[in-house]
């Protein structure tokens, strides 16, 4: 009986996470298109200006380590349905890192 119930569960939740993949899947890869460093980061993570400016390989690892950081707790805060989550939020982080990354990795092959 209690193995049916654990099964269950993990069903449910890799349901609800295909699910919230391919909803919330196309508006993060919209968000990642249209993100602009100078005007979403502030908004999101705390950064010095040097920080924002930095655009060197060290300062991108930085700014994608702060991004993990905010995405870690704000996932804990929707998985635990704690007031303070905020959908739109996260969305952001998720948007800014996928750019962050894309922004690292091009800059890798031009070097």
């Amino acid at each position: 009986m209690r193995q049916k119930l654990k099964h269950r569960i993990r069903a449910r939740r890799h349901r609800g996470r295909i699910t919230a993949k391919r909803t919330f899947g196309t508006m993060a890869a919209a968000g990642t298109a249209a993100y602009l460093r100078s005007r979403d980061l502030p908004k999101l993570i705390p950064l010095w200006p040097q920080e924002l400016d930095d655009e060197s390989q060290e300062g991108m690892f930085r700014v994608l380590a702060k991004l993990r950081r905010g995405l870690r707790a704000e996932r804990s805060r929707g998985l635990a349905d704690h007031w303070s989550y905020d959908l739109n939020r996260h969305l952001g982080l998720l948007s800014a890192y996928k750019g962050e990354l894309a922004a690292l990795r091009a800059s890798r092959r031009k070097a």
